[in-house]
């Protein structure tokens, strides 16, 4: 083994809870530096690939916490199912989601307020239009 090599544990958002939450698990990881640890630790299957946050920790270990990480990850059921179905059946998700603050939330319109500006700018049209229709009314008078 290169002497180069560290061991860290890598915290990273893990999916298939729904596009709100996450779950925060703990990986080891063995790299040269933190940012390979966090380029490494992003390809693992359950990350959020897709999330620039996907990464939220990255600490250099010792060898027996990485063992320890190791052990639990080989323990976890989360880490071991194969479908939605069997993780909803096996773990228990609802003490271990969070949820997610970069997530955006849908914007709710206002119904009535937008009635209220679509009947204002219907007035106005309305008004417009006669002024002009007043006006060729005018001109073709004299």
């Amino acid at each position: 083994m290169n002497n180069n090599k560290k061991y860290f544990k890598v915290v990273t958002k893990c999916g298939h809870v729904g596009r709100r939450f996450y779950v925060p698990v703990q990986f080891a990881v063995i790299a040269e530096s933190g940012k390979e640890a966090a380029k490494i630790a992003r390809q693992y299957p359950r990350v959020k690939h897709q999330h620039k946050d996907a990464i939220l920790q990255v600490k250099e270990i010792s060898y027996e916490e990485f063992l320890s990480i190791k052990e639990v990850n080989n323990n976890d059921m989360y880490l071991h199912c194969h479908s939605r179905q069997e993780q909803n059946s096996l773990c228990d998700m609802a003490s271990r989601i969070v949820e997610d603050p970069h997530f955006v939330k849908p914007i709710k319109h206002d119904k009535n307020a937008r009635r209220e500006r679509v009947e204002y700018k219907r007035k106005k049209f309305k008004a417009m239009t006669n002024i002009n229709w007043m006006e060729e009314m005018y001109e073709l008078a004299y």
